[in-house]
């Protein structure tokens, strides 16, 4: 019985630390990039025309929508920007 408890306790404390890293509805979902709008996309390319965006993701940041968008730089560097729905960049 004990070792029921033991073992049961663990898994709970395991599950716990594992659900901490993000809030429940801030979790990034993959988007294909043809799916990201245009508008969002031309912001972003206005702002670092030498990326090649090669990844997009949305999630939910202080109740609001955001596409990340990740793309390559033409030194290699990898660089992540964040675009609000309303066309703002917050990263």
């Amino acid at each position: 019985m004990m070792r029921i408890l033991r073992v049961s306790l663990c898994l709970l404390s395991i599950a716990f630390v594992a659900g901490c890293g993000e809030a429940i509805g801030e979790r990034k979902q993959p988007i294909a990039l043809e799916k990201v709008p245009a508008d969002i996309l031309k912001v972003a390319q206005e702002k670092y025309p030498d990326l090649v965006f090669e990844t997009a993701f949305t999630e939910i940041e202080d109740g609001q929508p955001v596409y990340e968008l990740k793309g390559k730089a033409k030194s290699g560097k990898m660089i992540e920007v964040e675009v609000t729905k309303d066309g703002k960049i917050l990263k």
